[in-house]
């Protein structure tokens, strides 16, 4: 049952006001530390350079290594956003349900659909789903204490989303396990993206490196979600609005 509720701002402090994950593959041929190390440089560089000029080919200034980046919008145009990320007790998954522009700001362009499942992968405790809302210019919220166990069907416990209202997160929150959760939403529907994913590969060695040499190279994968306002994590809601800064 979906009630209203007093938020108070250790809401959602766990979740961050932003997120990123690094991965990295390495593949080389042969073994050379130091062409190693130029293509993981290069590949680090190359993601500071795509965020500070929005170029996705990078150089080192002695032209001995490079980097390709590739930038993909995260879950954008999908009926699911799976993180694949296991949650901890207590911390906090969150699924846009409104895009974002440039700058990382809410943008107006909300899911359209009239419900979203929130699935856990063999998850049968309990968690707090949170969901936000916006109604003219205030901000509202509506929590739900969900008991997988019992209320979940295949796995998935559905959240009405409102039209009369435009849409902009839901959260959850397992509150004694941990577990892996993801949203699905309605056919015909599709989310808006989640965030990106920045990935540079450094290249070092071919036919610039010394004889006996071989061609080194290193991906990075740099995740950024769009981060939540501070005026979610710690406004006040009284009678379903958030009052925001």
């Amino acid at each position: 049952m979906a009630i209203i509720v007093l938020l108070v701002s250790a809401v959602m402090l766990t979740m961050g006001l932003s997120m990123s994950k690094r991965t990295t593959v390495e593949t080389k041929i042969g073994i050379n530390d130091e062409l190693l190390k130029k293509a993981f440089n290069a590949a680090e560089s190359g993601v500071d350079f795509y965020l500070g000029t929005g170029g996705i080919g990078y150089s080192s200034p002695d032209k001995v290594s490079t980097a390709d980046i590739n930038v993909t919008q995260i879950s954008v145009g999908t009926t699911r956003i799976d993180f694949g990320e296991y949650v901890p007790k207590g911390d906090t998954e969150f699924f846009w349900l409104v895009d974002h522009d440039t700058d990382g700001n809410i943008g107006t362009d909300y899911y359209t659909g009239a419900s979203v499942d929130i699935c856990g992968v063999g998850f049968t405790g309990s968690a707090t789903i949170d969901y936000f809302y916006k109604n003219g210019v205030n901000f509202g919220l509506k929590r739900r204490l969900a008991n997988f166990n019992t209320e979940a069907v295949g796995g998935c416990v559905t959240v009405a989303t409102s039209q009369i209202n435009s849409p902009l997160l839901l959260t959850v929150t397992p509150v004694v396990d941990g577990g892996k959760f993801y949203a699905l939403g309605l056919p015909g529907t599709s989310f808006s993206s989640q965030g990106t994913d920045i990935a540079s590969i450094g290249k070092a060695g071919g036919v610039e490196a010394a004889a006996g040499a071989t061609r080194v190279e290193k991906r990075i994968v740099i995740r950024k979600r769009y981060s939540v306002p501070s005026f979610l994590l710690t406004g006040v809601v009284a009678e379903g609005s958030v009052l925001s800064d």
